[in-house]
């Protein structure tokens, strides 16, 4: 059965996170660790469909339809060396404020928010969407990493999530004399969108890998593109409160937990994803000299406790807890070694091979 949570706490400034929304939570009606949570928001949810279009039809209930995207229309991601703007690749890691994805400092790339929309063009103020057009500058010698177009929803209200992937979308887009990625993707209604995406998931690769704490990812680099209207803002919503819902529509099967520790410093602002937060610092990000924004480095300490956590596991570290977040109707909280989602390929130590750290579990649906 499906019980009501708590309305989210909201703070009134939310922190601009610093990862794929990097860090855990301050979770709200908690259930003793080993608690199985059988919740499943929205009922059964369908599997994820193999056409783009299936799964933008699935995703209309919660979030409308999905933005036409024009990448010329979208805010640029400046991409600076010495404080000066550039416009031809330095290389990896050479610039100010690198991707924090193998350092990729390829300028050209490009963020745009939309209000989220229903079919018949009326607004949706419980949604919002955000495209990015990639122009990307990981590639070696062995592999040319290709350009993409992503799109990702989000649903404030019940955590509803959708996430679109570009597939080989050279016959819409370009770049241009200035190195930056233009072209107009087809609409959802238009023909050559089931071409030019693809659904979340392909090869097994779940999105909540990067995208662990909340759907949008926060670095220095990409929340460098400010809206234009409000430029205090970045083009990447900062979702407000500290356990914000979150599910994936379709995916009722990825491992959606974080670790929680309570009252740690860190928690009170944000979840964390650890496998992000690593992700990071393997690309000489220090969590320290950025957090939290207000006084970097005097959460020292709770960081410590977390990767004390992660290292050991929750089950080894008393105290420490894998949690799930809210979603629709359903509290999220703690789960158990009985959770049968772990994944296979993250939030997992060295070496753990097929045995999974953590468990309990609420199943989100659409």
């Amino acid at each position: 059965m499906a019980r009501p949570r708590p309305w989210l706490i909201r703070l009134a400034a939310p922190l601009l996170l610093s990862g794929a929304g990097i860090l855990a939570l301050n979770a709200t009606g908690q259930e003793p660790a080993g608690t199985s949570l059988e919740c499943e928001p929205g009922g059964q949810c369908d599997p994820m469909p193999e056409s783009p279009l299936a799964y933008a039809a699935m995703c209309e209930l919660e979030l409308g339809v999905p933005p036409k995207v024009d990448c010329g229309a979208g805010v640029p991601i400046p991409t600076t060396v010495d404080g000066t703007e550039i416009f031809e690749n330095p290389g990896l890691h050479e610039c100010d404020n690198a991707s924090l994805q193998v350092g990729d400092c390829m300028p050209g790339s490009s963020l745009q928010r939309y209000q989220g929309r229903n079919r018949d063009g009326t607004p949706r103020d419980d949604a919002v969407w955000i495209s990015f057009c990639r122009h990307d500058g990981r590639g070696t010698e062995e592999y040319d990493v290709p350009d993409s177009v992503q799109i990702i929803g989000y649903n404030y209200e019940t955590g509803a999530t959708c996430f679109f992937e570009s597939a080989d979308n050279s016959r819409w887009t370009y770049v241009d004399e200035q190195n930056r990625l233009r072209g107009v993707m087809p609409g959802y209604d238009e023909p050559g969108f089931d071409e030019a995406y693809t659904v979340p998931g392909p090869a097994g690769i779940q999105c909540v890998q990067c995208h662990q704490a909340d759907p949008f990812i926060h670095n220095p680099w990409i929340k460098s593109a400010r809206l234009p209207e409000d430029p205090r803002q970045p083009v990447i919503p900062v979702i407000p409160g500290n356990n914000p819902p979150y599910y994936v529509v379709g995916a009722p099967e990825w491992d959606m937990r974080t670790i929680h520790i309570e009252g740690n410093g860190c928690l009170a602002c944000h979840r964390v994803g650890m496998d992000t937060l690593a992700e990071f610092t393997g690309d000489h990000w220090d969590p320290n000299a950025h957090m939290p924004p207000h006084d970097p480095g005097s959460l020292a300490a709770d960081l410590e406790e977390l990767v004390g956590c992660w290292e050991n596991g929750p089950e080894n570290t008393p105290g420490c807890d894998w949690v799930i977040p809210p979603a629709g109707e359903c509290d999220g909280g703690v789960v158990g070694a009985d959770y049968p989602f772990a994944a296979a390929r993250f939030n997992r130590r060295t070496g753990d091979g097929d045995d999974a750290m953590g468990g309990g579990w609420r199943r989100p649906g659409c």
